[in-house]
């Protein structure tokens, strides 16, 4: 009977085993990730918008004033997260969110003023509203977001967002007057600064 050396009978066997046990491992199994796991299938996610924001108040004496801010609105929850990483708020990274933040330092010839992260938002159609905003020295308390559309925030001419919510004055402590706000956020792409005496914005679609 010829015989066969030991060692080629060896390596056939473990070529079979090695070829059953692979052929049960997912056909994917040593694909890297899919992009889409890191949040870069299709589109890529909008970026936060600079945004100008016209604030008005309404009651016995009413008062108005500009502020700068970021403006993001749609994104999915990386998206999300990485917007409000990029402006500081982690509070704000929410999946299919839409939301306004004011700038913590406003310019100097707006004589405005907001607290830290004052803000304006939008997380499955539930609404909310932080902080306060000084407007020709009157703080303004955001107390509660009644309304807030979000809009495309590229056409000139067209807001980003439109807001309105209730609030509380400083001229008013006992609170005898019911205030009501809005808030109109457009993109700064398309405002013009002008500077004199003091420093304000012009934008397309505001009165």
């Amino acid at each position: 009977m010829k015989r066969f050396p030991l060692l080629p009978r060896l390596a056939l066997v473990l070529a079979v085993v090695y070829a059953c046990s692979d052929s049960t491992a997912p056909a994917n199994s040593l694909r890297p990730p899919e992009k889409s796991t890191l949040g870069l299938r299709g589109d890529p996610p909008p970026p936060p918008v600079d945004a100008v924001i016209f604030v008005s108040v309404s009651s016995s004496h009413p008062v108005s004033g500009q502020f700068t801010g970021t403006y993001f609105d749609n994104g999915t929850s990386i998206a999300s997260t990485v917007a409000a990483a990029e402006v500081g708020d982690d509070a704000l990274a929410f999946s299919g969110t839409a939301w306004l933040r004011l700038d913590n330092t406003q310019l100097a010839g707006l004589f405005t003023s907001a607290s830290a992260n004052a803000r304006f938002q939008r997380t499955d159609q539930k609404l909310a509203g932080h902080g306060t905003l000084v407007i020709d020295g009157v703080t303004i308390q955001i107390v509660e977001v009644t309304e807030f559309l979000p809009f495309a925030c590229n056409v000139p001419g067209e807001p980003c967002a439109s807001i309105k919510f209730k609030a509380t004055r400083s001229d008013d402590p006992l609170g005898l007057e019911e205030h009501t706000g809005t808030a109109t956020a457009f993109n700064r792409e398309f405002c013009t600064l002008y500077t004199g005496d003091g420093t304000s914005f012009f934008c397309r679609g505001i009165d």
